[in-house]
């Protein structure tokens, strides 16, 4: 079908118009061979066929044994101190999962949570202020809720029920049609707390589910430079394509600057890769480490302070030497390998992901610092297809919550390397930060804002059109 057809049909259609100049907005490079490995040498040696976890094909063995101590701390559950397994000792008193790879299944993302009342784990409920600009937490609950708690804590009187409240998910579907008139669904969650321990939240707090991300290749992204990511921020859109990327301004408690540029999280809180573990560690399991030595109670959480001190009251429950294992095994985790990125079909769909204007937020190429500490991930030409930048993606999206700079519209834009092997090597296949896209289609469909000329183009497509863009995402 034309170009001019399809102007055609998205009038007819009440759509919003897009120009062919618009429409060819993206130039198409050629291709380059490094596509085919992402990670550049850290690209993993061999495309695994079940799980994400795989040392980079450039680490040596002596930091390859570092990788897998390190895994053991990702993988293995962390139990009640005091404990005889005084290593891994210390979780809770309130804490979301015992163990990352709850979360994060096989180094990617884990089950999505039931519709229903629950409890859940790979979906986080973070709490922050619903007024622009302003930054809060809970004064009950702090900035996270807290669904479970060690059974010490569950016997005592000031902390009942178990966990500081419980989740109620509910879907409402939403129906459209592309311009060839091919319908489709989108479901739309809803997120309700209940069962608090504490009462409710205080006025002018809402609710941000985060679904946990895929870790792979997270040390590359850390290896990019600040310089090149600067380069890329327009904040009052001076080019005029519609795009404002800016980078959220936040603390970075390694070197106390308090003007970092935000790069992890779904709203780029942290600035640097071992940040972003640490704050994981205390947020999501209860365990403390240099970076967070307090445990997340409460001033009101009389019973969790009072069982906070029973495990380690002198000390750290991941001391230096743990973290620098568990920053190791995040590091040096590996990218599969791009598949089929030759074939006609795949190639087709790369020359629409250009020219629909994708690439101006999934960034898709960089090469990283000469001059990062690490020497296996320096100066490595890497393919991870996003800016790591904020972006206004619409209402739709939209959580409500101030996150430092970031308002209740903006996020981050995600890395699509590997996106495609999601169903095949962890446990589900759910998008976007709140999981709520079943597929890369659904994804797509959901962008608005500063995407929505973009998922205009898609849905103006004919359907090998579609199928072409999605068969090159599927394989990067």
């Amino acid at each position: 079908m034309s170009k001019k057809a399809l102007m055609l049909i998205a009038v007819l259609v009440g759509a919003i118009v897009v120009t062919a100049v618009e429409y060819q907005r993206g130039r198409v490079p050629t291709f380059d061979s490094s596509e085919l490995k992402p990670g550049g040498d850290m690209t993993v040696k061999r495309l695994s066929h079940n799980t994400f976890i795989g040392v980079g094909g450039n680490v040596d063995r002596m930091k390859e044994l570092e990788f897998w101590s390190g895994f053991s701390f990702f993988r293995d559950p962390w139990v009640v101190a005091p404990a005889s397994t005084t290593g891994r000792d210390g979780v809770g008193p309130l804490f979301n999962t015992r163990s990352c790879i709850t979360c994060h299944h096989d180094g990617g993302r884990g089950p999505m949570s039931p519709v229903g009342l629950h409890k859940p784990s790979s979906l986080l409920i973070r709490i922050g202020s619903t007024v622009e600009g302003v930054n809060a937490v809970d004064p009950n609950y702090g900035g996270q809720i807290q669904p479970r708690s060690i059974t010490l804590l569950n016997k005592s009187v000031t902390e009942q029920p178990q966990g500081e409240a419980m989740l109620d998910l509910q879907y409402e579907t939403l129906k459209g049609q592309y311009a060839d008139g091919t319908p489709y669904e989108l479901i739309k969650p809803n997120y309700t707390l209940s069962h608090f321990s504490h009462g409710p939240l205080a006025a002018n707090l809402g609710l941000s589910p985060r679904y946990a991300p895929s870790i792979y290749g997270m040390g590359l992204l850390d290896a990019i430079s600040d310089k090149d990511l600067l380069a890329q921020e327009d904040i009052d859109d001076a080019d005029n394509d519609g795009i404002s990327a800016r980078y959220n301004r936040v603390v970075d408690h390694i070197t106390n600057q308090q003007q970092a540029i935000g790069r992890f999280g779904f709203k780029a809180l942290h600035p640097s890769l071992d940040q972003q573990v640490a704050a994981a560690f205390v947020g999501d399991i209860g365990i403390t480490s240099p970076l967070f030595p307090d445990e997340n109670c409460t001033t009101v959480q009389v019973g969790c302070q009072q069982v906070a001190k029973i495990g380690h009251p002198t000390g750290l429950e991941a001391p230096e030497r743990v973290m620098r294992r568990v920053n190791a095994f995040s590091a040096y985790i590996g990218v599969q390998p791009a598949r089929r990125l030759t074939s006609k079909t795949v190639q087709q769909g790369r020359t629409l992901f250009y020219q629909t204007g994708c690439s101006g937020c999934h960034t898709p190429s960089y090469t990283t610092d000469k001059d990062y500490i690490l020497k296996e991930l320096a100066n490595q030409k890497i393919w991870p297809y996003t800016d790591l930048a904020l972006h206004d993606m619409g209402e739709g999206l939209s959580d409500g919550i101030t996150e430092s700079d970031a308002n209740g519209r903006e996020w981050r834009t995600p890395p699509l390397w590997s996106i495609g092997l999601q169903k095949k090597l962890s446990t589900t296949a759910r998008f976007l930060h709140d999981g709520r896209a079943r597929s890369i289609e659904e994804a797509i469909l959901w962008h608005g804002g500063e995407a929505a000329a973009s998922q205009q183009q898609f849905i103006q497509m004919t359907k090998a059109q579609r199928d072409s863009l999605l068969a090159f995402i599927k394989a990067i």
